[in-house]
């Protein structure tokens, strides 16, 4: 078999540059994917090689990445949930490789010391009839390993060399590591062991490092992050300044707050409006603290409503654990119903028997009767003689609110009464 020049191998890879990716495309002009693209180039020199890339990997020699030359494949592992080759490109040189990289793009260049590449790194192989230039003896020398510069240095960890120029402890590091043409793993290494590494979570890092890599993305992140945050606000019922907005915006970006982080921050800013109400999720559990508390016949301060509708945005209490509290309070304040509290039974239901005595009694509708008027809370909140809660029975209860001068007031009352003494009369054989 005649030897091909690896570099005749590149040139050929290059006229495909820009061509689109194809899945499963064999065309160097009109759209290829991975290893189509390293088919079809080999084949250009009468060189067949395997169509898929998990049969690719199997041609030829194993070559170690320093040992590298123009015309070997480069392999990757880029999906993680199935073992093997996931993507091959040509090398180039230079740290240098060719690839159709994914659908959306295009074919390209990229380099080997991509954070991104790196990590993935699967080996390297030699195809057989494929040679570099020939040396001075007849040979075939090896490339040497290229020498990285910062800007190479600084990508090996997928961070820009703007980035690094703008942390004092990482810019000296990387200028000693170009200095000393130290190892891209001994680099990452030490960067792993500065403060700035130590002291900053992975989230922060990457916010950090987009802010100075592309800033454009960084700024439209930021700011839909405070659109969210304005929206969970309304939402939670929160009232926040420009800075608060500023500040959890910041948080969920760089910290990467999750729904409960966020929560939290934001029930700490619940708070009444001008017109004293509370909006969104605090203005609902405010509503629903408030019916619970008169349905118990518990009375509730504003402060209180206030307190407990910060503590359900924050996430530190729940509803039912607020309504059983309630209870709880009102069992403490209507001792003598407490079984029945406990059971499920609202103080307002319970006082309905005597609600409807002073209704029909003193001639009012019993809308405007409830447990908190005090003749019914008097009824019902009651001692024994003994000191034991007893509520006052129906009959004595009645006897009571018809002692009210307004009960005598009530038409028909006076026809009512004398008709009871005539009664009375008769039955003691008296008549008239």
């Amino acid at each position: 078999m005649a030897t091909v020049r690896g570099e005749d191998i590149v040139n050929t890879a290059r006229t495909a540059l820009g061509v689109d990716y194809v899945w499963g495309g064999n065309s160097l002009t009109s759209g290829v994917d991975c290893s189509g693209l390293v088919q079809q180039v080999y084949a250009r020199y009468g060189i067949s090689l395997p169509r898929t890339t998990y049969n690719q990997i199997n041609i030829g020699a194993s070559v170690s990445p320093n040992k590298l030359r123009p015309g070997d494949l480069v392999f990757f592992d880029t999906d993680r949930k199935k073992s093997g080759p996931d993507h091959v490109g040509i090398y180039m040189g230079g740290g240098k490789f060719i690839h159709a990289p994914r659908p959306g793009a295009s074919v390209k260049i990229s380099s080997l010391a991509e954070g991104y590449y790196m990590d993935r790194w699967l080996g390297g192989r030699r195809v057989s009839g494929v040679s570099a230039d020939p040396s001075s003896g007849g040979g075939y020398a090896e490339e040497v390993a290229p020498r990285l510069d910062a800007h190479e240095l600084a990508e090996t960890y997928g961070m820009s060399y703007a980035f690094f120029k703008s942390q004092p402890e990482l810019w000296k590091l990387l200028n000693g590591a170009v200095s000393a043409q130290w190892t891209p793993e001994r680099f990452q290494a030490a960067v792993k062991n500065t403060s700035w590494w130590k002291n900053n979570s992975d989230s922060v890092r990457q916010s950090q490092v987009l802010a100075k890599t592309d800033p454009a993305t960084h700024k439209a992140t930021m700011e839909a992050a405070r659109v969210a945050a304005r929206q969970l606000a309304v939402k939670m019922g929160a009232i926040l300044s420009e800075k608060n907005v500023d500040q959890l915006a910041k948080n969920m970006v760089h910290l990467n707050w999750q729904e409960a982080q966020v929560q939290n921050y934001l029930g700490a800013y619940v708070k009444f409006s001008s017109d004293h109400v509370l909006g969104g999720m605090a203005g609902a559990a405010a509503k629903a603290i408030k019916a619970e508390a008169y349905r118990n016949g518990v009375a509730v301060t504003e402060q209180s409503v206030l307190n407990n509708a910060q503590y359900l945005v924050r996430g530190l209490t729940t509803m039912e654990q607020v309504q059983a509290s309630i209870r709880q309070q009102s069992a403490g304040l209507y001792p003598a119903f407490a079984e029945q509290i406990k059971a499920g039974a609202s103080i307002q239901e319970l006082a309905s028997p005597y609600i409807q005595v002073v209704a029909q009694e003193l001639g009012v509708p019993d809308t405007d009767v409830d447990v908190y008027s005090p003749k019914v809370k008097a009824a019902m909140t009651r001692a024994n003689a003994q000191g034991q809660p007893e509520a006052m029975n129906l009959g004595d209860f009645t006897q009571m609110v018809r002692n009210d001068p307004a009960w005598r007031k009530q038409p028909g009352v006076a026809d009512k009464t004398l008709n009871v003494g005539r009664q009375v009369l008769a039955d003691m054989g008296l008549g008239f």
